[in-house]
C-alpha cells in the first residue's frame, strides 16, 4: 500500500530468508511464524493466517503475528476478522503506527470513513502519512461528502508522490464531481501518462469532454476505454452505459443499443443500465423487452424516480392506464420528496 507497508514486506523477506533483526528479546521467529512467512509469501493466505493464530498462542502478545495475520485476511477480503486480528494485536502494541494505518485502512473498507478518519489521526501521531495513506484519508472525505477536503488531501498524496496512478484517478474523480472540469482532465491525463492504456482514466475522459459540450471526443474516449478492457477479466460497464447514454442523447439510439445491453450483460443488478436500456427499447417500440428493463430497474432502486417515470410511459403506452398512473404517483412523490431534502441542506442567506 505504502512506504510504510513495504516495509513490512521487506520484512517478511527478511524473515522467509532465516534472517534476524536483532531485536532483543524478540521472539518473532517460531517455527508457526516462519512458516507463516513462507505460506504468507507463497499467496497462500489461509494458511498464512491459521500459522500466525498458533504463533500468536504459543506467545501471546509478544510478536507481529496478529498484524501479519491482518494482511492475510485483507488479501482474502475478510475485513470483520482483520480488524478483530489488529485491534487484538493494538492492545498489546498500542504505539504501532503500522497496525494503527492497517486498521484505518480496513475501517474505511467497510465504509466507516468517519471512525477510519479518526484511526489515521492516531497513527500520523506516531509516524507522518505515505502517500496512500493520505489517498484513504481523502477517500474518507469522498464517502462523507465532503468535496473541498477530500480534494485537499489527494492533492497531497499525489505532491508527496506524483507516480501514484491511483490518487491522480480519484483526484480527478473528485474534480470531475465538483465540476472543476479542467483540472479533472488533467488529473486523468497524468494516469494516462503513467498507465497509456488504463481504461478507468479514458472513460472518465470521456465524462469531461461530455461535460465540456465535445460529444465527439467523449465518444471516442469511451470507444477507446471499451477497446483497452477487452482483455481485462473484470471489465466495467462504465464505459457502455456512458457510450450508450451519449448515443441516445444524440438521437442514434439504434447505435445505443448495444453498448447498453452490454452494459446490463456486465452489471446486471445496476438500475442505471436497466433504466438506459428500457429507454432505448421504448424509443424503438420493442415494447415488450422496455418493460422488462424498466420493471427491473425500479425493483433494483425503487426511489429513482426518473425509472418510475419512464415507466410510467411505457404503460401508456401499452394501454395499462391505472398501473401508469400509479407510477407518476410514484415519480411526483418522489420529486416532491427530493426538493424538500434539497430545501432543508440549503443554507440561509
Amino acid at each position: 500500500m505504502s512506504v510504510r507497508h513495504n516495509k513490512v514486506c521487506f520484512f517478511l523477506l527478511l524473515c522467509a530468508a532465516g534472517l534476524s533483526l536483532g531485536i532483543p528479546g524478540s521472539s518473532q521467529f517460531t517455527d508457526d511464524f516462519n512458516r507463516g512467512v513462507a505460506e504468507f509469501q507463497a499467496g497462500r493466505y489461509s494458511e498464512a493466517a491459521a500459522s500466525f493464530t498458533r504463533a500468536e498462542l504459543a506467545t501471546p502478545g509478544t510478536t507481529d503475528a496478529l498484524l501479519y495475520q491482518a494482511k492475510c485476511f485483507v488479501h482474502l477480503q475478510n475485513l470483520a476478522e482483520a480488524e478483530t486480528a489488529l485491534r487484538s494485536y493494538l492492545a498489546h502494541h498500542r504505539d504501532s503506527a503500522d497496525g494503527l494505518y492497517l486498521l484505518g485502512f480496513v475501517v474505511h473498507r467497510q465504509n466507516r470513513p468517519a471512525e477510519s478518519l479518526e484511526i489515521y489521526t492516531q497513527a500520523a501521531a506516531l509516524l507522518p502519512p505515505a502517500t496512500d495513506d493520505l489517498k484513504i484519508v481523502g477517500l474518507n472525505y469522498v464517502l462523507l461528502n465532503d468535496y473541498p477536503d477530500a480534494i485537499k488531501w489527494l492533492e497531497k498524496a499525489v505532491e508527496l508522490d506524483p507516480k501514484n496512478k491511483d490518487a491522480w484517478y480519484y483526484l480527478g474523480r473528485a474534480y470531475y464531481t465538483r465540476s472543476v472540469l479542467l483540472e479533472a482532465r488533467k488529473a486523468f491525463l497524468r494516469v494516462l501518462e503513467l498507465d497509456p492504456r488504463d481504461a478507468r482514466a479514458e472513460n472518465n475522459l470521456g465524462l469531461v469532454f461530455e461535460s465540456s459540450a465535445q460529444p465527439s471526443a467523449a465518444i471516442d474516449a469511451y470507444r477507446k476505454a471499451i477497446a483497452w478492457q477487452e482483455s481485462s477479466p473484470h471489465p466495467s460497464e462504465q464505459p457502455y452505459v456512458n457510450l450508450g447514454n451519449l448515443l441516445l442523447g444524440q438521437g442514434r439510439t439504434e447505435e445505443a443499443v448495444s453498448p447498453l445491453e452490454k452494459s446490463v450483460a456486465l452489471a446486471p443488478d445496476n438500475a442505471s443500465c436497466r433504466l438506459k436500456l428500457g429507454m432505448a427499447y421504448l424509443r424503438i417500440r420493442q415494447l415488450p423487452t422496455a418493460r422488462r428493463e424498466l420493471e427491473k430497474a425500479t425493483q433494483l432502486e425503487p426511489d429513482n424516480a426518473a425509472a418510475h417515470y419512464q415507466l410510467g410511459r411505457l404503460y401508456s403506452e401499452i394501454h395499462e392506464p391505472d398501473l401508469a398512473k400509479a407510477e407518476f404517483a410514484r415519480t411526483a412523490e418522489l420529486q416532491s420528496e427530493a426538493a424538500k431534502a434539497k430545501l432543508s441542506t440549503t443554507p440561509n442567506p
